[in-house]
């Protein structure tokens, strides 16, 4: 009776303990996006209509308006941070680069950026009346 008992115990504590599923990898925020809407210091500072924004993966933002260039821009990200970090660089003529600081959130088709363009980085998706915050909502294009 005690060798099957102590059995049963070697047995139970030998067996593998059940792991966690892995987590998968956030989504990217890489690709081409529509700009649906910006708020700019708590004020509606509406996007041209067809502008795109596009994230590479070599750094680089680039925001179009139908087919011109309205700025190229660089930009870092850190999907493992909570929430995501993005710090967006603009080139300024002979004064190196002001960097943006920011969120991001991608919640299925719609991208969510958050910077400031002065002081420390956001901690919510916001915009609030008088604040250097600029809340931006981009969508997926749709596929045909």
């Amino acid at each position: 009776m005690q060798t099957t008992l102590i059995i049963g115990l070697a047995f139970a504590v030998s067996a593998p303990i059940p792991k966690d599923p892995p987590k998968k990898d956030p989504p990217s925020p890489i690709g081409e996006w529509l700009a649906e809407s910006a708020v700019d210091g708590g004020k509606p500072d509406p996007p041209p209509p067809g502008t795109t924004v596009t994230l590479t993966k070599d750094g680089k933002f680039l925001i179009k308006a139908g087919k011109d260039d309205l700025e190229q821009m660089t930009f870092t990200f850190d999907a493992k941070k909570d929430p995501p970090e993005i710090d967006i660089a603009e080139p300024r003529a002979g004064m190196g680069a002001k960097v943006m600081k920011g969120i991001y959130k991608i919640d299925g088709d719609t991208l969510l950026i958050c910077v400031t363009r002065d002081g420390d980085r956001p901690k919510m998706f916001e915009s609030p009346a008088g604040s250097a915050n600029m809340l931006i909502t981009l969508k997926r294009p749709k596929k045909d």
